[in-house]
């Protein structure tokens, strides 16, 4: 069996990697197979697929030593096919059961989940998550798009001040950041430090000036001053 280990913010990508779990731990070929469909499915963007897939390893081996891993990756097919509540139900299962030792699953359980939260509206639970990701790994590779993301809950609630914190923890980590700029240059204009903003926005056209809605943003700021 195999483990799909995808990064998703705001402003990244889907990673697609894999690491091999042993067939000696509850499953067989069967449970296997449906795994590794699981996965195929999910690159395939077949989220629904991917589920059943997923569903089918969890009936064959209820108890197998790594379902945490089955169900963290049957919560991304539900995170990506916007089914939030399941998404969060296998984020919360498999956290529960990862071991205390395996931080870069941990913290992506909980960046994920956190996400889930988001797209829920639960906010003050996702920043929890955002939070407790950070305190776990905060010098994991990606640790930029959790202050990216957690900034955009700060926004959203109308805490300028965190907003920009963490926007500016994400420009510290990587001053080449686009989405912190675009970011914090939106709450900079909310706030209507209209120089402030004008300066993070000119920064995210020129590290991404084909992203249209960093022109729209900077076109903006200029029309309001």
């Amino acid at each position: 069996m195999r483990h799909s280990n995808n990064y998703l913010t705001a402003f990244s990508t889907i990673l697609f990697s894999i690491a091999i779990i042993s067939c000696s731990t509850g499953y067989n070929k069967h449970s296997d197979q449906y795994f590794e469909e699981g996965l195929l499915f999910f690159k395939r963007m077949e989220y629904s697929r991917s589920i059943e897939s997923f569903d089918k390893v969890l009936e064959l081996a209820p108890y197998g030593k790594d379902n945490n891993i089955v169900y963290y990756n049957r919560g991304m097919a539900y995170l990506k096919n916007r089914q939030y509540d399941k998404s969060i139900y296998d984020f919360t299962k498999a956290l529960d059961t990862t071991p205390d030792g395996d931080k870069e699953l941990k913290f992506d359980i909980l960046v994920f989940r956190g996400n889930a939260y988001q797209k829920s509206s639960v906010f003050d639970t996702a920043i929890k998550d955002y939070s407790d990701a950070i305190d776990l790994f905060p010098k994991h590779k990606d640790i930029k798009h959790v202050y990216s993301s957690r900034a955009w809950i700060w926004s959203a609630k109308g805490d300028y001040s965190n907003a920009i914190d963490d926007f500016s923890r994400a420009i510290m980590i990587d001053p080449e950041f686009d989405p912190a700029y675009y970011g914090r240059a939106s709450v900079w204009f909310k706030e209507k430090d209209f120089q402030r903003a004008l300066a993070d926005a000119k920064e995210a056209v020129k590290l991404k000036p084909a992203d249209k809605q960093y022109e729209d943003l900077l076109y903006e700021i200029k029309s309001s001053m």
